[in-house]
């Protein structure tokens, strides 16, 4: 967990030192800051989302099985809504 913050960090600065240099008048150093922001941009628009199938609350003494099963290629889904 330390690790990742460090690497968290360490991105955040080399960001801000990017702008930095990038505002100073270097076209150079414009460049590169909005190609890697760029970048960053469509890394986090292209994360796959997470979709929620279900929401409910359980009574007391129910319960909930969670399977998970692998479809081939070019399965559809109407064996899953059999379920």
């Amino acid at each position: 967990m330390a690790a990742k913050r460090r690497i968290g960090g360490l991105k955040a600065r080399t960001m801000d030192v990017l702008w930095r240099r990038a505002r100073s008048g270097n076209g150079k150093w414009l460049a590169a800051a909005i190609v890697v922001s760029g970048l960053r941009l469509l890394v986090r628009i292209s994360r796959r989302k997470r979709e929620v199938v279900f929401s409910g609350e359980l009574a007391p003494g129910e319960e909930l099985a969670i399977r998970h099963t692998t479809r081939s290629y070019g399965e559809d889904n109407s064996s899953a809504d059999q379920m």
